[in-house]
Order: structure tokens, then C-alpha cells, then sequence
């Protein structure tokens, strides 16, 4: 099973979460644990809105 999702169908939240994590990964604050744990939290809310 390998769908993508298409842009509009993620919502807003979900976008803006994940450039808080990924500018969170590039200003290194997050120690592994906590980004996979993010990480885990986003995929749960993509799945959720889908």
C-alpha cells in the first residue's frame, strides 16, 4: 500500500506542524527520541485526516 496524499487533501494543521518539526530538525533542538516521538504523533494526525 503506497498512496500519496495530494497537497489540499493534508490539512493546515498538519502542514504547519510538520515545518515546525522540520525547523526544529534543522535548528538541532530535538534529541532523537523526541523528534520520533513528534514524528509518530504527525503520521497519527495525517491518518486521522485522511
Amino acid at each position: 500500500m503506497n498512496e500519496q496524499l495530494k497537497p489540499e487533501e493534508i490539512s493546515t494543521e498538519v502542514k504547519l506542524e510538520l515545518l515546525k518539526i522540520c525547523n526544529d530538525v534543522m535548528n538541532n533542538i530535538w534529541t532523537p527520541k523526541e523528534l520520533i516521538k513528534d514524528l509518530e504523533k504527525l503520521v497519527s494526525q495525517i491518518s486521522l485526516s485522511v
